[in-house]
């Protein structure tokens, strides 16, 4: 009888406990769009997310394990539903694919889950177990080469040089 309340118990921990991802999206046409002329191509969207359940909102039970090189997928009594653990995982990826981040969007959800038993209308119990959640989502760009980038200042420094001398011979720019 023990070990069955083992397993179940270990298998509603699981089943409950928070949940850390990241989520990569890379399309053709994703690839082939522009986000604005001086943006480099966009490689991938990408979404990190982390939740968890706490108690009396201060308590953390369950929460997804965003450390890096983590062995278990959620962490108990402990909260890595943290932003700027999540923003560093959104960072850590961008660096590793050599990529710039453009449109970063920050979310953050809070609920109360239980509500008042046996009322038509469902009054949340405050406090007793609440869900959190944040999350990152931004495009990531091709970082131009460094041939690129030397490029567009020459260029720059023409148009700017350009737009000097039509200012200063009105009739010649005509």
């Amino acid at each position: 009888m023990k070990q069955p309340t083992v397993l179940l118990l270990s298998a509603c921990s699981a089943f409950l406990a928070g949940c850390y991802s990241m989520d990569v999206a890379t399309t053709a046409t994703l690839k082939k769009s522009a986000l604005t002329p001086g943006d480099g191509r966009p490689v991938e969207h990408v979404v990190v997310s982390n939740y968890g359940w706490f108690l009396f909102n201060w308590i953390p039970l369950a929460c997804g394990n965003a450390n890096p090189g983590a062995s278990f997928p959620w962490r108990f009594f402990s909260n890595p539903v943290d932003s700027a653990l999540l923003h560093d995982r959104m960072m850590t990826h961008a660096a590793a694919m050599n990529a710039d981040i453009r449109d970063l969007v920050f979310t953050r959800d809070e609920s109360v889950i239980f509500d008042l038993p046996g009322t038509d209308i469902p009054l949340p119990i405050p406090y007793v177990l609440c869900f959190r959640e944040i999350q990152f989502s931004a495009v990531l760009t091709q970082r131009p080469s460094p041939a690129q980038v030397e490029e567009d200042k020459k260029k720059k420094a023409v148009d700017e040089m350009n737009q000097l001398l039509d200012r200063l011979n009105p009739e010649e720019a005509k």
